[in-house]
Formats: structure tokens, C-alpha cells, sequence
């Protein structure tokens, strides 16, 4: 998985997260280097990245099972079915929707670890695990005839959760 988050101790009202992809595709960042440099907020008088006109917002995103869920399912509702003509969109916006799962299973970690579940080397909530299987099952609705999509985010998701 991609996160790994330092909440100790665990905020329990607001949880700001420093990642472009969540919230926006971010498709003029070509480099992992500009990527990286956008991350700062530095505009370009400042060395950054980002034009100097710039302004960052920082936009409320709610993490819980049935905004993900939602959230997936508006993929599938906008984009149809995946097709070797979407792969390349439906990998971006489900990438979102793991990082938000792997998000949200941390902090529930964080939240009550007397309950975690240690898999291979991970840690994971049941509430994660749940959710991950509730993930591939609509990945699994319609598979569409991409050529690789779903296949390889359920394998991960599995193995990650031990589904």
C-alpha cells in the first residue's frame, strides 16, 4: 500500500493528508519531481512548482465506508463499463479510492488497536478489511473487457487484507 500515516496521537476531528491524487488526478505534473515540488505549495518566486497566481485550498474530504463505497460507484456510473479505451481513467480514479481505503483502515488502526488484525507484515481494522472486501465486490460487478482492469487492484487488495 502507498500510506503510511504518523497520526500518533490520532486526531479525532480533522486529519490533514498532503497528497494531489486524492482530491485532484493532478494530469500537469509530469514528473514524480514536479509532483513532488507541487506538494510544498511553493509557488514559482519561491522556487516551487506552482504559478505564482496559485492558491491552495484545502478541500474537506469525509472518509467513511459509505463515502468510498459512493464514491467507487460513481466511477462505474460516469465512466461505464472498463474498456481498453477507459483502463488507463478507471486505474487513476480507483487508485484514489485505495489510497482513501488505505487512509481510513489506518486510522481506525490508530482509533482502536486492541482490535487490529496483523496480516503478513501489516496491520489492518476490521473496519479496513470490511471495506476492502466491499470494494472488490463492486470491482467485481463488471469487470468490463479492459485488459487488466480490475484484475490487479483486487490481487492487491486481497493479498494487502488477506481476503
Amino acid at each position: 500500500m502507498h500510506h503510511d500515516l504518523d497520526i500518533h496521537p490520532i486526531p479525532e476531528k480533522v486529519l490533514y493528508i498532503n497528497d494531489l491524487t486524492i482530491a485532484d488526478t493532478a494530469p500537469y505534473y509530469e514528473t514524480t519531481k514536479q509532483y513532488e515540488k507541487a506538494l510544498t505549495g511553493e509557488t514559482q518566486a519561491k522556487g516551487g512548482i506552482l504559478p505564482d497566481d496559485n492558491v491552495r485550498i484545502y478541500v474537506p474530504l469525509d472518509l467513511n465506508a459509505d463515502q468510498i463505497l459512493h464514491r467507487l460507484r460513481e466511477i462505474y456510473r460516469v465512466m461505464e463499463s472498463p474498456d481498453d479505451m477507459n483502463e488507463s481513467d478507471f486505474w487513476v480514479e480507483t487508485n484514489k479510492i485505495v489510497a482513501q481505503l488505505e487512509i481510513y483502515d489506518q486510522v481506525w488502526v490508530a482509533r482502536n488497536l486492541k482490535d487490529a488484525v496483523r496480516i503478513n507484515d501489516n496491520i489492518h481494522s476490521p473496519k479496513g478489511i470490511q471495506l476492502a472486501k466491499e470494494i472488490i465486490a463492486i470491482l467485481m460487478e463488471d469487470e468490463g473487457c479492459a485488459e487488466s482492469f480490475p484484475y490487479n487492484i483486487i490481487d492487491e487488495l486481497q493479498a494487502e487484507f488477506g481476503i
